[in-house]
């Protein structure tokens, strides 16, 4: 693997089949996010976002837990965030990513933590992690992604419980609520976070591009519009060079060439 615009506190690599993992490297303070760390992230992505050699990604912490979310010491003197960057906490919570993205959550996720993973298309989880949005009990909100996500995601009673009283929950729970896939045992974490990964990544990449446009869009349309859009989407990919590449490739019994154009 290559290093891809890693840094001291963000470990991030590149592998030659276009997973880029990604590894908060802050485990002195549980992979809390200070404002160079979540910066450092937002470059990261910034830069996988535009880079066709990236094709999926992995975002995972070091050590017991995942992310413990803001580094509540970098706080400015009037009580500011210094973590938010131009796309959210850690450059992910105000993103909507082009590529798959994959939490491999190696321990527990809180606050601005829990809000990372929320924000990424699928989660997998040491069984024994916890998650919640505890951010009531510092005086504030999960502001980056926390409420809006989990009021979408999760049903009216539950996502109360959760976000008035700051609870958090075991994996196996979280996995009940529809939060994440997978809960399994820690050292099964990340092997599970690269099997969907490169299953992601035998497809094409427009096509996992418009699928996470659509699904994201869908929820805030009329059906009828949703379909329409799909509809479009679809016109547009069945011209495009994976588009006819893919059906080829199955009529000739070979492995598509992705070009993603």
């Amino acid at each position: 693997m290559a290093d891809y615009f890693g840094t001291d506190t963000v470990v991030s690599e590149l592998r030659e089949d276009g997973l880029l993992i990604i590894r908060i490297n802050r485990p002195e303070v549980a992979n809390a996010l200070n404002g160079v760390t979540s910066k450092a992230m937002e470059n990261i992505m910034n830069n996988a976002e535009t880079d066709p050699a990236v094709r999926a990604i992995i975002v995972t912490g070091t050590g017991k837990v995942f992310c413990a979310g803001e580094d509540l010491s970098e706080l400015s003197e009037g009580g500011e965030c210094q973590t938010v960057t131009e796309h959210g906490f850690g450059g992910l919570t105000a993103r909507l990513c082009s590529k798959p993205v994959i939490a491999a959550c190696n321990g527990s996720a809180a606050g601005g933590g829990m809000e990372i993973a929320l924000s990424c298309d699928m989660v997998v989880a040491n069984e024994n992690a916890k998650f919640g949005c505890t951010e009531v009990g510092l005086g504030i909100i999960a502001s980056t992604g926390g409420l809006v996500r989990l009021a979408r995601d999760v049903n009216r009673k539950d996502c109360m419980e959760l976000l008035l009283t700051g609870k958090k929950i075991k994996a196996p729970e979280a996995k009940a609520l529809g939060l994440i896939n997978y809960a399994v045992p820690a050292e099964e974490v990340m092997d599970k976070a690269i099997e969907l990964a490169e299953q992601c990544l035998k497809n094409a990449p427009l096509a996992l591009k418009w699928t996470k446009y659509i699904v994201h869009a869908a929820d805030q349309m009329s059906e009828e519009d949703a379909m329409r859009y799909s509809d479009a989407a679809y016109r547009f990919l069945e011209k495009t060079a994976d588009g006819i590449e893919g059906p080829a490739a199955f009529v000739e019994k070979r492995e598509p060439n992705w070009i993603g154009k």
